[in-house]
């Protein structure tokens, strides 16, 4: 089967970031996939204390039961912690396993921010955890390995 093309690095338009309306401070990450780009924008905030990122919570991110889906805080989780062992390492790596912990929901409007740490262990991996949360209010608690992968001799 033949891969899609990709669709490039793209940055939330300015009409995208006024709908998600992120707080002072937060700016939209680049994403470089189309699965990215049509569940985002996801945004970054600058802390020299804390990993920070955060999104709203949009139609689309909602379930049958009114909550947002399961599917997109693992999604927001898995770009958080990536990001996160991202200042470790330089890619290319992969998720080699996460666990996400639901506690509580978020619902059509809330604000989600996540924050997470990384540390470097043996054999190439990076562990990494972190929360999410709605406020005070936890919604997951996040925990991965990625594995940092040598580059192809293609250079690929």
């Amino acid at each position: 089967m033949a891969r899609a093309p990709s669709l490039g690095p793209r940055t939330a338009t300015p009409d995208m970031v006024a709908a998600a309306n992120p707080p002072e401070g937060y700016v939209p990450i680049q994403s470089n996939s189309a699965f990215g780009w049509e569940n985002g924008p996801i945004f970054h905030k600058s802390d020299p204390e804390r990993y920070l990122r955060g999104f709203r919570v949009a139609e689309r991110h909602i379930n049958a039961g009114g909550v947002c889906h399961g599917g997109m805080v693992m999604t927001f989780a898995d770009v958080l912690l990536a990001s996160a062992a991202l200042k470790l390492v330089d890619p290319p790596m992969v998720t080699v396993r996460m666990t996400t912990d639901f506690i509580g929901p978020a619902y059509l409007g809330d604000w989600v921010e996540g924050e997470a740490s990384a540390e470097l262990m043996d054999d190439n991996l990076i562990a990494v955890r972190g929360d999410v949360r709605v406020g005070d209010r936890a919604v997951a608690a996040i925990s991965g390995l990625f594995k940092k992968l040598n580059r192809r001799p293609d250079g690929k």
